[in-house]
């Protein structure tokens, strides 16, 4: 009788916790919303993401000249963050971003993150297939301010520079990368730039590993953009970076001029030569452990509706309300409320553990190097609710068995250090 009441407990509890998982999923993706922008469909978080802020639809807007709003806010005592994929997977070419915001000053504790994300579409697992443009201090107010990090298709070697960059006091930038099967280049630019420019270069860096197929990722991936919280701000500012223009160039297309559509021209190599005034390392520098982004939390299962600690304990957000409307112009938030809280703002994922987040460690090595990045032209832009996923109780279960290696892969992670 001990051991049938004891399995029953347990077959009880069991089930408490998968459906406690599956409601937070489905809470999740049910009030998921979509935008139309640059001529693709992006899914905007709602709940668990990287950091200690869960993502808002309230945090992601359209202007009239369709420009792309994204926004970290305070409101009732809870931070939320804003992030967004494409619904389609991108491959080999150029992609590039025109931004208007003061990326060299930002907050310590705020990241700005432009990166395809292979696991959002069940390609590999975390710390693969994903490309990686990071700005920010990762909590360390002297720190370098600016990462370009490229995980492999496979295994554990991981091409990383970190650097510090100023915008000399203006806000407009270009960010740009090359991917190809063999390399992977980046580049930073002072004001707006068309794909095809090189002018005002700040800074550059081709990753060119050996074992290519192994250590650059080679199948078409979803694009992420994402504003969040590696920890509450410090400063308790709210914040916003307007992105004025996105364009994706596939590899082979003619090279295109500033601003249009994301399909809009540009060729593949349009970015020019890596070493164009700024530093190379064509071999890249590997963190064999790939320890940067053991900690994150950008699945796009997401973390069921909460940020987690170290330990992996998953905290349950509040209630969701997706409703408000806008107009074709998209000049109004998408959501009405941020339903969502990270299930307590105090603490953040810094260098010592804390919620988890996507950086999973502080950055501490500082390179040479200054950048700033662009802004281009508008398009057309529209918004939708995304359709419901089938995914139900597994996928929320999955989404914590994830979180929860994330968590004790940062946490050995910080103690190797």
């Amino acid at each position: 009788m001990q051991s049938t009441r004891k399995t029953l407990k347990c077959g009880v509890l069991w089930l408490a916790c998968a459906l406690g998982a599956s409601l937070l999923c489905s809470v999740r993706l049910a009030n998921a919303a979509n935008i139309s922008w640059k001529g693709y469909t992006w899914n905007v978080t709602e709940g668990g993401m990287a950091g200690v802020a869960a993502g808002s639809s309230a945090n992601v807007s359209l202007d009239a000249s369709g420009y792309l709003h994204l926004k970290i806010q305070k409101t009732g005592g809870n931070w939320t963050a804003a992030e967004i994929f494409t619904t389609t997977k991108l491959g080999f070419g150029t992609y590039q971003w025109q931004v208007d915001g003061p990326l060299d000053t930002l907050d310590k504790n705020v990241v700005l993150g432009l990166f395809p994300y292979g696991p959002a579409a069940g390609i590999g697992s975390d710390g693969t297939n994903e490309i990686d443009i990071e700005y920010s201090r990762w909590g360390q107010a002297n720190g370098p301010n600016g990462d370009w990090t490229d995980y492999p298709a496979s295994g554990s070697t991981v091409g990383e520079l970190s650097y510090t960059f100023s915008l000399n006091g203006g806000t407009l930038s270009t960010s740009r990368f090359v991917w190809t099967k063999t390399s992977i280049e980046d580049f930073l630019f002072s004001g707006l730039q068309p794909p095809s420019s090189m002018a005002s270069l700040i800074k550059s860096w081709k990753y060119a590993p050996a074992n290519a197929t192994t250590n650059i990722p080679q199948q078409a991936l979803p694009l992420g953009m994402n504003l969040w919280c590696f920890g509450v701000p410090s400063d308790g500012k709210n914040v916003e970076i307007v992105v004025r223009d996105f364009q994706f160039v596939p590899e082979g297309a003619s090279a295109g001029g500033a601003g249009g559509s994301g399909n809009a021209g540009g060729s593949g190599n349009a970015g020019g030569s890596g070493n164009a005034g700024g530093s190379g390392n064509a071999g890249g520098s590997g963190n064999a452990g790939g320890s940067r982004n053991a900690g994150g939390s950008r699945n796009a299962g997401g973390a069921a509706g909460g940020s987690s600690s170290a330990a992996g304990a998953v905290s349950a957000a509040g209630a969701l309300a997706l409703g408000g409307t806008t107009s074709a112009a998209g000049t109004g938030p998408i959501g009405a409320a941020a339903g969502l809280s990270s299930g307590g703002t105090g603490g953040g994922a810094g260098a010592h553990g804390g919620g988890v987040s996507h950086a999973g460690e502080a950055h501490s090595g500082a390179s040479a190097g200054e950048a700033e990045t662009g802004d281009g032209g508008a398009s057309g832009c529209s918004f939708g609710p995304a359709p419901r996923s089938p995914r139900g109780g597994l996928w929320g279960l999955f989404a914590l068995t994830v979180l929860l290696g994330r968590a004790r892969r940062r946490k050995r992670a910080l103690n190797a250090r």
